[in-house]
């Protein structure tokens, strides 16, 4: 859209100029002094009119405190879920700081445009209150499943445009609605649908995404990284390989492999996303096999291991390098997010020390999981203060010391382990705490039997996937 020049004090009181040079009639006639027109600019070669374009659409994040009630098409109810998920839910779904955070620099920019976003947000927002609702016994709760309920299916329907054009900003609002269709899903308990929804957004990588701008590419990045994020933590639940290809096949076409790079990282969200990497552009990882019966099996897993290695000691280095050029220090949210990928290095790290010492009789030294234990401790401080259930589609909490429940011999840990992911009442992707703490409660009471249950081989649990099917199927043993 051409925007005609103003003069100076014409744009203070936002009236047209009357187009009167060298000085406005305007200004003259109320006695204002008139500091004319800006220089014309000088001609630029036609090669750069495009980048001018492309310009001209950059998504503008949206601060926290600000108001969404200019939000085409909204009801007064749908903005105050829509204002709930700007200042609370984007928070804890996203640890990067505002000015990084995916959700408020460029989803909220976008549902401004798209109605499928708004509603999907909105619905967000409104699960999310529920969420924190049913832990304070708020009185409200079927008003509000009402209302989510209702914003989710309106979502559902207004996505189908933007299914059927496969542009790269249509694709990039198909992916967004998915992850927030996933956290819709996780937030109320429906894991079975939320890995549908995962399922789905996986394989939209097979489609191309191509990045003609800058922040094209950044979008792309994020989701990438997330649903990377969401397969791994949700493997053991889904059928193997089935989506997989889609995410791997975009991490291994645009991530730089095999790099012996030093160089500081540009950014904590750079960090994030190439110590994301490891995740599906290590294609031998030692508990690969853990299961063989092979006489190759130790030195695979050592080699396994020392690559491993290799690749977290160059990504520690440029985190490094990146903290040390910044002289101005962290900010308070910038810290959090930091804590966070120190607390996933020292998860890398963790495990691989754990499988290095496989060889040998002996399990696991007690020491082996401190490092990691001391980096929770301080991540689940600011969580555990809010006293109050939180959400989120990043974070390796949860999974960090699930592992060390399910891996530590020294019973000391072990309960150090449980008891925090019991404090934090925490949920991240379809993985809840409390639940994590239960499954280990009942199968410990399940190790105790002397006589081995029997089940109906018919019988099949009716709780959603993931850890609560788990906790229905060892109920129901220890039952027999």
């Amino acid at each position: 859209m051409s925007i005609l020049p103003l003069c100076s004090k014409d744009r203070i009181r936002h009236l047209k100029c009357d187009e009167a040079k060298p000085t406005c009639d305007r200004c003259s006639k109320d006695k204002m002094k008139c500091d004319g027109y800006p220089p014309p600019k000088p001609p630029k070669p036609p090669r750069k009119r495009t980048k001018a374009k492309t310009a001209s659409v950059k998504l503008v994040p949206i601060p926290l405190g600000t108001s969404i009630h200019d939000v085409p098409s909204l009801t007064s109810h749908e903005c105050q879920y829509f204002q709930h998920f700007l200042q609370l839910t984007s928070t804890q779904l996203s640890l990067s700081a505002e000015s990084t955070n995916f959700w408020i620099r460029f989803v909220l920019p976008l549902g401004h445009k798209h109605e499928s976003i708004r509603y999907s947000v909105a619905a967000v927002g409104a699960s999310h209150r529920l969420f924190m609702a049913r832990a304070n016994g708020h009185p409200n709760i079927g008003e509000i499943q009402n209302f989510m309920i209702q914003q989710y299916n309106k979502a559902i329907s207004s996505i189908l445009p933007n299914m059927t054009q496969s542009c790269t900003e249509n694709l990039h609002v198909v992916l967004i609605c998915c992850l927030l269709f996933i956290s819709f899903e996780g937030l109320t308990g429906r894991y079975d649908e939320f890995i549908k929804h995962l399922r789905a957004g996986l394989a939209l990588f097979n489609s191309k995404l191509p990045s003609s701008t800058f922040e094209d590419r950044m979008i792309t990045e994020k989701l990438a990284e997330m649903f990377c994020r969401l397969q791994v933590e949700s493997a053991n639940f889904m059928p193997i390989n089935e989506g997989a290809s889609g995410v791997e096949r975009w991490y291994r076409n645009n991530a730089i492999q095999g790099s012996q790079s030093v160089a500081p990282f540009n950014s904590l969200n750079e960090a994030s996303l190439v110590l994301r990497q490891l995740d599906v552009l290590q294609d031998e990882k030692p508990w690969h096999y853990e299961g063989s019966d092979g006489v190759d099996k130790e030195r695979l897993m050592t080699e396994a291991s020392q690559r491993l290695q290799k690749s977290l000691d160059e990504w520690t280095a440029r985190l490094d390098a990146f903290c040390n050029l910044r002289a101005e220090g962290l900010s308070a949210r910038e810290e959090q997010q930091y804590d966070n990928l120190c607390l996933r290095q020292k998860y890398w790290q963790m495990v691989i020390d754990s499988y290095e010492g496989m060889s040998g009789k002996a399990g696991p030294s007690p020491k082996l999981f401190e490092p990691f234990l001391v980096a929770a401790r301080k991540a689940a401080s600011p969580i555990i203060a809010l006293q109050q259930p939180t959400y989120s589609l990043e974070g390796d909490l949860i999974s960090g010391l699930t592992f060390i429940a399910s891996s530590a011999e020294d019973e000391e840990v072990k309960v150090q382990a449980l008891d925090l992911l019991w404090r934090l009442n925490r949920r991240e992707g379809l993985l809840d705490s409390r639940d994590v703490v239960e499954m280990h409660e009942l199968s410990r009471a399940l190790s105790q039997l002397t006589v081995t249950p029997t089940v109906d081989e018919h019988w099949k649990p009716k709780a959603p996937a993931g850890i609560p099917s788990i906790i229905e199927r060892l109920r129901k043993y220890l039952e027999a």
